[in-house]
């Protein structure tokens, strides 16, 4: 065996602990056994604990879950990956690091590495190309917020496309076989978003090299290696179809789905397709906030009080230090905000120089897509383009906070900032034969961060759109304060301009730092190892700091600071100790639809999820949102739980949903609601109606312990004459699982059951004396059968046949690719033996 040979293996093992060590020493607290406190894992903790303790007790996994808003389908909740060979193949190149933290940047650094490596990229420049993504502030900003399968599925991106090209420029099969490894990886993560941003890109990407193919008159060769890259994502696709195949079934019941009901906004009369438009463009970019890619702080950072930064409040006046002190150091046109998404000064430089300095294959398809992230990210600050995007373009109004289009720069901006950067590092002579286009590359970036220091004010006045109109209403209120508000607002603004002019000088000067060290190295003053290593150094620092402002040893708390989020209140113990098997809580002392401390521990009306059902979002935005707000103000005006249930009487919804309790305050004992209908009750009669808003506002109209309502084209022969006076017969739940509810009934004729149970029909199957029997959809969300007389046992199962499918294809699929790397790995044995020995 030849060692010498071994040396690339060597190399990118200690490439692989440098990374791993990196990756350590930013989140140097878990080594003492802290953890981060990340909201979204927090959220996911709430939502998933009746799912973990049904498995846990009896080895079986659930596909639907109870505890948050009135019941749904569990597929972003927990997933099942036992069929899926990625998910195992994800837990190795994880090595076993922790997984909310260490894993993903160590996976960040890695992908990104492979992508440079995968273009002939030496190790070191690829070294400082993989710091420059990891290190870019969303991708350590969305950690700590707890977005981890999000976190992932970015860090698999760049592998994704090195595996394309790879196939494109080099050897198809093995190209073909890393495409299908990293794709299916990536889809793995789940996180649907960010596999539609990659799918764009990819999109671009092929077009480009299309083009490129269709001028160089080698058509033939390219659609050859395109059916090959499809193939390969077909085989990535199959082990992933477990959660792709019910998420893509779900998403038309869910929010992201068809409403029923016409929008009122809408004047074409028709049913509201995906997201509402407001809410999906509530996050978008600004324009001018663009600059943050290249100074962080151009719209104040994140939306925290300005105390907080003592720089900034250098510049207020000691008297007005409490106002100006309690307002948000951001001012842009989100919202809030976490933070910036910040991808260096020197990154940004390296890019611009590349506009000017690179010309190979790569250089549009990068341009091109950077330019269109961006302009999705502006959103609603772009309505022509992005309305049309979100009407017209396939899938696109399935998707909320367009901000996040920016991933995509954030692969294409370090990517051709490193391209440009090798072509000079490899010839620097063009530094000097070309200094006019460097010195333009400098003035666009140093040069723009040098003019927002000296001049801040010429083009931002620093407070946003919505603290003008509350300023000047302030004014017109208080017309004799109206001086000390145009004080608080002259020092509101120069504490923020302080922030900008902070990181402009900041951003400036390792810009001058890094293009200076070009200049020398272009002069033969410095080798090319020292100046990779200081551009390097460079990177790191300018990043590493930024991101710290977001993400620091701070942030980390020990575990049972954790754990004590889910503490057991006053109430929640009083309702554990309640011996039925089945009801419904509804929390009111907080938001009941932005919170999951109630999922935890009972099956709540509320919750919280990105993609709800959207029958039970209509049901909240008809009834259960007024519903809250009566109850909230009835105990904020000191009224009494005697009192509370006169109203509860009047809320036909809650009580149709079993709602048994309402916590009002943790600390006291909640409100038994002695007007909730159950489990399930039978009704006497059918109120027929023909539309879906007919449906939803006659649930306010008619006594639904009697009455069911129900649309017109949902009857059938049985159902159409339905009328019951006899009031004998029982129906009562004996047997509760998440997905498998067993109920008793004895009737002495035909009777409506009507269930306290959310209406889904791709999946729940009922069963009475095990014969399959038809569930109608009643009372606008629940479900009802027809019970024949006598006694009964029905059963509710849910049973999704496309998960049953989906299970089965994902096992072909992972033999298809252990077959293919097998394949590959004996035809190749000889080639790639030989490199060693």
């Amino acid at each position: 065996m030849n060692f010498q040979k071994l040396k690339p293996l060597f190399n990118f093992l200690g490439i692989l602990v440098f990374f791993i060590v990196l990756s350590f020493a930013y989140f140097s607290p878990v080594l003492k056994g802290f953890e981060l406190p990340q909201m979204d894992n927090l959220h996911a903790l709430g939502m998933s604990r009746e799912l973990v303790e049904y498995e846990n007790e009896t080895g079986k996994h659930a596909y639907w879950t109870n505890s948050m808003f009135g019941g749904m389908p569990a597929y972003q909740i927990k997933g099942d990956s036992s069929a899926n060979i990625f998910s195992y193949l994800n837990k190795f190149f994880r090595l076993g690091l922790p997984f909310y933290t260490v894993a993903i940047l160590f996976l960040y650094l890695l992908g990104f590495y492979i992508l440079l490596r995968s273009v002939k990229t030496n190790r070191w420049l690829s070294l400082l190309g993989s710091i420059a993504f990891a290190f870019g502030s969303y991708n350590i900003i969305i950690i700590i917020a707890g977005h981890i399968t999000k976190a992932y599925a970015i860090a698999l991106m760049a592998p994704v496309v090195a595996g394309i090209l790879y196939t494109l420029n080099k050897n198809k099969w093995q190209g073909a076989l890393f495409t299908t490894l990293a794709l299916g990886l990536h889809i793995a993560y789940n996180h649907v978003q960010i596999t539609y941003y990659l799918f764009i890109l990819v999109l671009i990407l092929m077009v480009s090299r299309f083009i490129y193919a269709l001028k160089e008159k080698n058509i033939k060769d390219f659609l050859s290696r395109s059916a090959i890259l499809i193939g390969a994502a077909i085989l990535a696709i199959l082990p992933n179809l477990p959660h792709l195949l019910p998420t893509y079934e779900y998403g038309k019941y869910s929010i992201r789905g068809a409403s029923e009901l016409k929008s009122e906004a809408k004047t074409d009369n028709k049913p509201q397709k995906g997201l509402d438009r407001d809410y999906a463009f509530a996050w978008s970019y600004g324009k001018a906030e663009t600059l943050t890619l290249m100074i962080p702080n151009v719209m104040g950072g994140a939306s925290q009080p300005l105390a907080q930064n003592p720089r900034a409040m250098q510049a207020v006046e000691p008297r007005l230090k409490d106002i100006v002190g309690g307002q948000s150091q951001y001012w842009g046109s989100k919202p809030f905000t976490s933070g910036p998404v910040y991808l260096g000064a020197l990154i940004c430089f390296f890019f611009v120089l590349s506009l000017f300095f690179y010309h190979g294959p790569e250089k549009w398809w990068l341009v091109a897509a950077t330019i269109l992230s961006i302009l999705l990210a502006w959103g609603k600050n772009l309505e022509w383009f992005n309305y049309f995007m979100f009407d017209h373009f396939p899938l696109y109004n399935k998707f909320r906070t367009v901000e996040m289009t920016l991933v995509i720069a954030s692969v294409t901006v370090p990517f051709l900032g490193l391209m440009g950067l090798k072509k000079l590092v490899d010839n620097p002579a063009y530094i000097r034969e070309q200094s006019g286009n460097f010195l333009a590359a400098f003035g666009l970036t140093g040069g723009v961060a040098l003019i927002l220091y000296l001049f801040p004010d010429l083009f931002f006045n620093f407070i946003s759109s919505e603290e003008a109109k509350a300023l000047a209403q302030q004014k017109k209120d208080l017309p004799d304060q109206a001086a000390l508000i145009d004080l608080v607002i002259e020092n509101l603004r120069n504490a923020r301009m302080t922030l900008l002019k902070s990181d402009a000088l900041r951003s400036f000067f390792f810009i001058l730092l890094g293009s200076g060290s070009l200049w020398l190295y272009s002069t033969n003053r410095v080798s090319k190892k020292y100046i990779l290593l200081g551009l390097t150094l460079l990177v790191l620092i300018d990043l590493w700091a930024v991101d710290k402002r977001y993400l620091s040893s701070k942030d980390f708390v020990e575990p049972r600071q954790i754990e004590n989020q889910f503490q057991k209140t006053p109430a929640d113990k009083f309702i554990l100790n309640d011996d039925d098997i089945c009801f419904r809580v509804f929390s009111i002392y907080r938001n009941p639809f932005t919170e999951v401390n109630t999922s935890y521990y009972h099956k709540s009306i509320g919750g919280y999820h990105g993609a709800k059902l959207r029958l039970y979002q209509d049901i909240i935005d008809y009834y259960l949102q007024n519903d809250w707000q009566m109850l909230l103000g009835h105990f904020r005006n000191g009224g009494s739980p005697e009192d509370a249930l006169d109203l509860l009487a009047d809320m036909p919804v809650l009580n149709m949903l079993n709602t048994k309790y309402v916590i009002y305050n943790p600390s006291q004992s909640p409100l038994l609601n002695i007007h909730n209908f159950g489990e399930a009750w039978l009704v006497d009669n059918l109120k027929v109606v023909s539309s879906a808003e007919e449906e939803i506002s006659t649930l306010a109209k008619v006594d639904l312990k009697t009455t069911a309502v129900i649309r017109d084209n949902r009857l059938d022969n049985n159902w159409k004459d339905y009328n019951s006076n006899n009031r004998e017969g029982f129906i009562q739940l004996t047997s509760y699982a998440p997905d498998r509810l067993v109920y008793n009934a004895q009737t002495t004729e035909p009777k409506v059951a009507v269930f306290s149970e959310i209406f889904y029909p791709a999946g729940w199957n009922a069963y009475i004396d095990g014969k399959k029997t038809d569930i109608k959809r009643v009372n606008y969300l629940l479900r009802a059968i027809m019970v024949p007389p006598g006694k009964h046992v029905i059963e509710f199962r849910f049973e999704p046949n496309s998960v049953q499918w989906a299970n089965r294809l994902a096992i072909l699929g992972g033999i298809a690719i252990f077959v293919f790397a097998i394949f590959l790995i004996w035809t190749y044995r000889k080639q790639w033996l030989g490199k060693i020995e």
